[in-house]
């Protein structure tokens, strides 16, 4: 015999995988249609449950999509904290920028926004920021405070600001990973997919880090830790939102 709470439990476990099979739906579209392109009745179609069930979840497009990404951002975040604490070297900006890089094959959601045209990346911008604006002034804050501690035990040049080297990190990083399809339109050769984040990584270190000693990374690491895990936790609350955790 089921109980009352054993029949809640099981109702909340299908609206979490309802809710999961929706967000894996409306990821897949993401990357082989753009945002622009995309409405809520084709989810609901793809996802084989009714419009109504969509909105029933996600209130708006905007939810959805923030949602979408928010996820996203979540799974390549825990992946950079696991090589932080795997490997205290892995918290210097080159070393960032080529896990980045590497991991718009594991998450084509991170391909598809990063690659887009500028019209689909700023729907996107828009859509987080109507939504969760906190998460990405967060975000902000968090690297400029990363790239302070980074400062602060000798890790980067001094020449620049740390507003300025967080401008010279995200403009390359963004542009290494935007750039090669404009290239391949005008026939420009690209090195291969390993070999562009070696040189992604070989030129976010020339421009910003100094010689790094394992103590100085170490202790660096240590309070770059709690930044990041921060950042995670608030990103975990804001999913929770739509994709309660069950069990």
């Amino acid at each position: 015999m089921t109980t009352r709470s054993g029949s809640r439990t099981d109702r909340e476990a299908e609206r979490a995988r309802r809710a999961a099979r929706i967000l894996d739906v409306a990821g897949q579209l993401l990357v082989t249609w753009g945002y622009t392109k995309i409405t809520m009745e084709d989810v609901a179609r793809r996802a084989d449950v009714g419009k109504g069930t969509v909105y029933l979840h996600f209130p708006t497009k905007e939810a959805l999509f923030s949602t979408v990404l928010v996820r996203t951002q979540i799974e390549v975040g825990t992946h950079l904290v696991e090589r932080f604490r795997e490997d205290p070297a892995a918290v210097l900006p080159s070393s960032i920028a080529r896990e980045i890089h590497l991991a718009q094959e594991r998450w084509p959601i991170l391909k598809a926004l990063l690659t887009s045209d500028t019209t689909t990346l700023g729907s996107m911008i828009n859509a987080i920021g109507e939504e969760r604006g906190d998460l990405i002034r967060g975000r902000a804050r968090v690297m400029l405070g990363y790239t302070e501690l980074l400062r602060r035990h000798g890790l980067l040049r001094e020449e620049r600001t740390a507003e300025q080297q967080n401008y010279v990190f995200v403009s390359t990083v963004l542009g290494a990973l935007a750039t090669p399809p404009l290239l391949e339109l005008q026939s420009y050769p690209l090195p291969d997919f390993a070999t562009r984040a070696d040189i992604l990584a070989d030129t976010v270190h020339r421009a910003l880090e100094s010689p790094a000693s394992p103590e100085a990374l170490l202790a660096a690491r240590d309070e770059i830790l709690p930044l990041f895990d921060a950042l995670l936790v608030t990103a975990r609350g804001v999913l929770a939102e739509y994709l309660p955790p069950v069990g």
